[in-house]
């Protein structure tokens, strides 16, 4: 279905254009833009004349970088020529250029300044509900009724600007007509609302404040299913008191995931809004959860207090909300209690089964428990000392409870990932983490991230497909709110030929863990990886919000999808390196962005620098990359071929690499596959779909 709305940009004013096109999304307009931008496009795409054609609206963003673009000007013309309507919209002051003076004159204009977005949003919205562009009905109530829109007219001549007196003292009998209602309804109603803006000068547009405006409404009310728990305020100085809170969300989210007819929210999404001053609705937007739970704890006189609260994101009306008390020494207790009795309430019930699950304690070791937790934090960032440190508050957790299965999770997960973020060779990570998915299982067999870590190194290093998919599949059976299962899925279903599946599913662990700069990559990647760059550029920009230095994410959008100029590029990479000094990655990243400038001196400097202090931990594969890219082919089998025998967990992900298309049709390239039985060339393998 063609989009109604086109939008035409200069490539410098990126940022504020997808800003402005995520919030028309938000209202139901269709939108297309060239994500590339106007001006990084190596030819003007006959994607962009076809969709100008089937467009009803054209939407000029006008600013300075715009005004002297040529394509821009093309652009107008074809629309223009297509006798399309037009409306600029000034994201920027800025004079318009002759060049632009024909097409625009007489045309409405809406300002969508940067600090007043909101109500420049509003004018966009209602001025395209004119042009007969399909708007969400929610959106167009709280845009306002149009005797308010902010526009202006172009003046170019006296009988233009006659015209425009017109129009405007038409718009003034209608603001008095509005007064006169608003004074009705507050004589015969008792209404208390504001008062209705003043007359309007002939010849000059009503402005909206800030201050006179509200959030748009969004189209879509929220599902009360969908449910997220917020960081409890703690009250007292203690540190064990704010370790106290995390634990006690971290168990009541956990608890709730297995159940059926419940989506929640991954803990370290919902840990974004710890001390948030957003309202209850804001939040639910956020995290798309209808339901949250928040509350308090208070500890005093070797006691400790728990006030819980559930609020419904759509009204931000209370529902549910009880006290529970009880002696620090029974804290453990205590989550299972609240557990129970919340998840009660959120179902309307439950059965034996549920019941007999919810009061099931993982440790009686509140102290192990609590090194569990913390070793979670340290894992999800995703970093060198991250990973060390996890591995040192799990392996502590364990001291303290040797049979309590988390923390053996916890270390298979780590040692799963050591490999992946080039910190460790997988011959050397990957046994340690079956080792301990395994050690999970036994203590608890029923335990969906053993089968989840065991899965990743079925998939990973062993190249057991099969096993892999029964694993991951077992996971998500026993909860299917499990975020870095559904993820992990996602990857391996790409790299066994599914990519719309992979899709699929990758954007549901997005939904369980929005706030996740990984898991927002790795939709960022799969997206890019059949083709779909707009939602590709979208996810990556998401990851980089949460992480502005995240290097993975850094290379998707600025090397993958050659996002900005090279010396732009090459700058955000040099101040990445100052975040993340040990990450290959970036050094990987300026070898290709260095390579596609033609500055090969610097991207052999790249190299050397890899090889040099990289080579035992950089995976193989990545090397072979870089080789296939030079044209040194030979030189690229021989890493390949290394990478292949240490069952390298790039390796089943090379036979679709876009960045590679140049090798899949070599016959050495598929021969090397398909004599490993990779699932990304070979038609051997059968998969339920």
């Amino acid at each position: 279905m063609a989009a109604e709305v086109f939008i035409s940009y200069a490539s410098q004013n990126r940022d504020r254009i997808l800003d402005l096109v995520e919030r028309l999304r938000g209202a139901g307009v269709s939108v297309w833009i060239d994500q590339m931008g106007i001006e990084g496009a190596a030819m003007w795409s006959q994607q962009i004349v076809a969709a100008i054609r089937d467009c009803k609206v054209l939407i000029l963003a006008i600013s300075k970088n715009s005004a002297t673009s040529e394509n821009v000007v093309k652009e107008l013309a074809l629309a223009s020529e297509g006798r399309k309507r037009i409306l600029p919209v000034f994201i920027e002051e800025a004079d318009i250029p002759e060049t632009m003076a024909y097409q625009l004159a007489g045309i409405q204009r809406v300002e969508f300044f940067e600090g007043n977005e909101e109500a420049g949003l509003k004018a966009v919205i209602r001025a395209l509900s004119t042009l007969d562009v399909d708007v969400c009905s929610d959106a167009t109530a709280a845009a306002g009724a149009e005797a308010s829109q902010a526009v202006r007219r172009h003046h170019h001549n006296k009988s233009e600007a006659k015209r425009e007196i017109s129009i405007w003292l038409k718009v003034a009998t209608g603001v008095v007509a509005l007064a006169v209602l608003s004074l009705a309804g507050t004589i015969f109603m008792d209404s208390s609302t504001a008062p209705a803006p003043g007359p309007v000068a002939l010849g000059q547009a009503q402005t909206n404040t800030a201050e006179q405006t509200q959030p748009l409404a969004k189209p879509v009310a929220l599902d009360t299913n969908r449910v997220v728990v917020l960081p409890f305020k703690v009250i007292g100085t203690a540190n064990e008191t704010a370790d106290m809170g995390y634990g006690l969300v971290s168990t009541l989210t956990s608890k709730l995931q297995p159940l059926q007819n419940l989506v929640v929210i991954a803990k370290e999404s919902a840990r974004k809004f710890k001390d948030s001053e957003k309202s209850p609705r804001e939040i639910g937007q956020a995290l798309g959860a209808g339901t949250i739970v928040t509350g308090e704890i208070q500890t005093g006189g070797g006691n400790i207090q728990v006030n819980i609260q559930l609020i419904n994101a759509n009204t931000e009306a209370l529902g549910w909300g009880s006290t529970f008390t009880k002696s620090q020494d029974d804290f453990l207790d205590m989550q299972n209690e609240i557990a129970t009795k919340l998840a009660s309430e959120l179902k309307g019930g439950l059965d034996a089964a549920e019941a007999q699950q919810l009061v099931k304690k993982a440790t009686e070791n509140a102290e192990a428990q609590s090194e569990y937790q913390a070793g979670r934090r340290e894992w999800n960032k995703r970093s060198k000392q991250g990973f060390e440190n996890a591995i040192k508050h799990f392996e502590r957790a364990i001291e303290l409870d040797p049979s309590y299965a988390d923390p053996y999770v916890g270390l298979g997960d780590t040692y799963g990932l050591l490999s992946i973020y080039n910190f460790s060779p997988a011959s050397e990570a990957m046994p340690k983490a079956k080792s301990y998915a395994r050690q999970a299982l036994e203590i608890n067999p029923s335990f969906p991230g053993a089968y989840t870590s065991l899965a990743w190194v079925l998939h990973k290093y062993e190249y057991d497909w099969a096993g892999a998919e029964q694993n991951y599949r077992k996971a998500i059976e026993l909860n299917p709110n499990h975020a870095t299962a559904n993820h992990w899925y996602g990857i391996f279903l790409f790299e066994t030929r599914r990519g719309e599946k992979a899709v699929e599913r990758i954007k549901i662990a997005t939904q369980l863990a929005p706030n996740s700069k990984i898991i927002q990559h790795s939709y960022a990647e799969a997206n890019w990886r059949i083709g779909r760059d707009a939602d590709a550029l979208k996810a990556a920009e998401k990851s980089l919000l949460i992480d502005p230095n995240f290097p993975f994410a850094l290379r998707q959008k600025h090397v993958m999808l050659g996002m900005g100029t090279p010396e732009d590029s090459i700058k955000r990479f040099e101040e990445a390196l100052a975040v993340y000094p040990n990450q290959p990655v970036l050094r990987h990243g300026l070898f290709d962005l260095y390579w596609k400038a033609g500055k090969e001196k610097e991207a052999m400097e790249q190299v050397i620098e890899l090889l040099d202090r990289y080579h035992d931990s950089y995976e193989k594969a990545r090397f072979a990359e870089i080789f296939f890219v030079m044209g040194k082919h030979e030189n690229g089998y021989r890493w390949l071929e290394e990478a292949i025998e240490a069952r390298e967990s790039t390796v089943p992900r090379l036979p679709k690499a876009r960045e590679l298309k140049m090798m899949h049709s070599e016959p050495r390239f598929r021969e090397l596959y398909k004599k490993n039985q990779s699932p990304g060339l070979c038609g051997q393998i059968r998969y339920e779909r």
